[in-house]
């Protein structure tokens, strides 16, 4: 399955992160989504697109991608387990803002480990930190924004 996992990663992402990023990345990526269709009830009963799509990619924006989501998944696993579909979203939601507080910025969109490590990001990095933190845990989520909106005050 991780293997299966492996060659979709590669197929779907852009040429250049192929080239910018270690093999062993992807690797990671997908062994860590192996894990989660095997034990997280949530992940399992998604469908394989739904899950290929927003759970197992790990790309969400331009970010640069990070080796984040088992760091996520050993903070939010605890706080989760016995919890509901909808009451593991909130709670990492909670997580989320436990961690990342807004501040406005300029730069290039920092990674979903950058963004934890610093505690602050701009609506767009906090929005990619959120989905990084819910595909940590099985969940199936994506970025969702306004782009015009991206640049003004």
């Amino acid at each position: 399955m991780t293997e299966n996992y492996y060659r979709h990663i590669i197929s779907v992402l852009p040429k250049c992160d192929l080239e910018d990023y270690p093999p062993e990345l992807f690797m990671r990526f997908a062994e860590h989504g192996a894990l989660l269709r095997r034990d997280w009830p949530w992940c399992r009963e998604l469908s394989e697109e739904m899950f290929l799509s927003w759970v197992l990619c790990p790309r969400v924006n331009n970010e640069e991608l990070s080796d984040c989501r088992e760091l996520f998944y050993k903070e939010l696993a605890p706080r989760v387990k016995d919890l509901s579909l909808t009451e593991a979203i909130l709670e990492a939601n909670r997580w989320c803002a436990e961690n990342v507080t807004y501040r406005s910025t300029d730069i290039r969109t920092a990674s979903a480990l950058s963004v934890y490590e610093s505690g602050c990001g701009r609506c767009g990095e906090e929005s990619m930190f959120a989905v990084n933190a819910l595909r940590s845990i099985g969940v199936a989520a994506r970025q969702v924004y306004a782009p015009w909106w991206s640049h003004c005050d």
